[in-house]
């Protein structure tokens, strides 16, 4: 780690002006946490991550996220400090202690090395896809973030700013935006509902602790939307079978009904349009050209077209 006082990138020169009015006067030292990774897991790309300590013989005793300036537009700093504050509260998330709003910075209380983020092949253990989606659940119990968002909000948002002309499209777009909008208009007549959530269920933003215990990381998504969303975008995530799937709607409803596994697929397909989309709109406004975005984009949205084209899609639909 480095002391303060030669910046060597616009991201360390916002972290150590973030520091500056924390630990004014002090030995702080500072360095890298999560170097970002577009492909193959979407991973500290939209924030800058540092270890900090406050004394040269310590370890790191905090965590600093400094949002990409560049990304402004898509990410509210006193929202994620708002929602990882009520998720401190539960004992899901690390304690944030200062949020800099000038440079979308906040400071965190350190987790400590133990902490590892999950991987698929830990997700799909029953006792720890039943953790997150027990965290899913007491998260949905509280009252409204006040911040109401959906997934189809999100897709549109991301057309819009990527224009209907973008280079990085890829040649089907249309095809693929007409069953976003298809997915949309069946689950608003099937009615949907709106929870507090953490809306972000990645596995780099699930770490466990060796005893077992979780932690949420990462709440730039936190919002209140439909909890089915949530589920569907981690089952899609996590699991690599459908009875995967029907195992974690089990566990998360106590039964798999039919219409609950339909839901869970439509929203899975339709997260993936979005964050396929939202890598897209990041490759074009990131200063960070050693990311691969367009990689991950692909993936992303191959597997939205995997899941729309499949004979049964459409019943899936009629079925929600």
């Amino acid at each position: 780690m480095k002391a303060i006082g030669a910046p060597e990138s616009d991201d360390e020169r916002l972290a150590e002006a973030a520091l500056a009015t924390v630990f004014a006067g002090q030995q702080v030292r500072y360095g890298v946490a999560c170097p970002g990774a577009a492909s193959p897991s979407y991973h500290g790309v939209e924030s800058a991550t540092y270890h900090v300590s406050d004394s040269p013989e310590v370890e790191p005793a905090y965590l600093l996220k400094v949002s990409e300036p560049a990304a402004a537009a898509l990410l509210d700093p006193a929202a994620a400090f708002r929602v990882a504050d009520r998720l401190a509260g539960l004992g899901l998330a690390p304690e944030p202690l200062h949020l800099m709003s000038d440079q979308g910075a906040i400071l965190f209380r350190h987790l400590g090395p133990e902490w590892r983020p999950a991987t698929l092949d830990i997700l799909r253990q029953p006792d720890r896809m039943g953790a997150v989606i027990g965290a899913f659940g007491r998260i949905a119990e509280g009252a409204p973030f006040g911040s109401p968002w959906s997934v189809f909000d999100g897709i549109r948002q991301m057309r819009d700013r990527l224009g209907e002309d973008a280079g990085t499209l890829p040649p089907d777009a249309w095809f693929l935006f007409d069953w976003g909008e298809a997915i949309a208009a069946a689950l608003d007549a099937a009615g949907t509902d709106r929870r507090p959530v953490h809306g972000d269920p990645h596995a780099s933003n699930l770490l466990f602790g060796p005893d077992g215990a979780l932690r949420l990381v990462d709440f730039d998504m936190g919002c209140d939307t439909d909890p089915h969303y949530q589920l569907g975008a981690f089952l899609n995530e996590a699991c690599q079978f459908e009875s995967e799937m029907r195992l974690g709607i089990e566990i998360a409803e106590g039964t798999c009904r039919t219409e609950t596994f339909n839901r869970c697929r439509a929203y899975g397909a339709a997260d993936d349009l979005y964050w396929g989309l939202r890598a897209l709109v990041m490759d074009q406004i990131s200063p960070r050209r050693n990311l691969e975005f367009r990689k991950y984009a692909s993936w992303r949205l191959l597997r939205c077209r995997m899941r729309v084209t499949r004979p049964d899609f459409e019943e899936t639909l009629r079925t929600l």
